[in-house]
């Protein structure tokens, strides 16, 4: 068959990977987890082991490891954060704006002043559902 070699695959870490019942968990409802175990992919999006994440704090959901959940972490303002998979969840709460400047969604800069009408209206226009549904098919 032309293979050379064994094939590799990766054990179970609990320490890296979610279990069924934590993924489970995370399916249904907000979770506390220390936010020191919060990481970001490539893309800047928001992680919790092996699993992107929707994390809420200040009233404001977070899907991105933006400038305002690292301050928060670094100046111990947040020690621990409320974390769910479920986007249904999302429906009544508004996104951070630093989020948006994270992960570079269409040229949003929340640190440019002369930008605040284009900014206003990516806010405007943004949906979270739709760029969940385009960013992870």
């Amino acid at each position: 068959m032309g293979m050379e070699g064994y094939g590799q695959f990766e054990l179970f870490d609990p320490n890296r990977h979610l279990s069924w019942q934590e993924r489970q968990n995370l399916n249904s409802n907000w979770n506390d987890i220390s936010s020191s175990a919060l990481h970001a992919y490539g893309d800047k999006t928001l992680a919790y082991k092996n699993s992107h994440i929707f994390c809420l704090n200040d009233d404001k959901v977070h899907f991105a490891l933006c400038d305002q959940i690292k301050n928060s972490i670094q100046q111990g303002k947040m020690t621990s954060a409320s974390i769910t998979l479920k986007t249904s969840l999302l429906t009544d709460c508004t996104v951070c704006q630093y989020c948006l400047h994270a992960v570079d969604y269409q040229g949003f800069d929340v640190y440019r002043h002369r930008h605040q009408e284009y900014n206003a209206n990516i806010l405007k226009q943004f949906n979270l559902q739709t760029y969940i549904t385009n960013k992870y098919p």
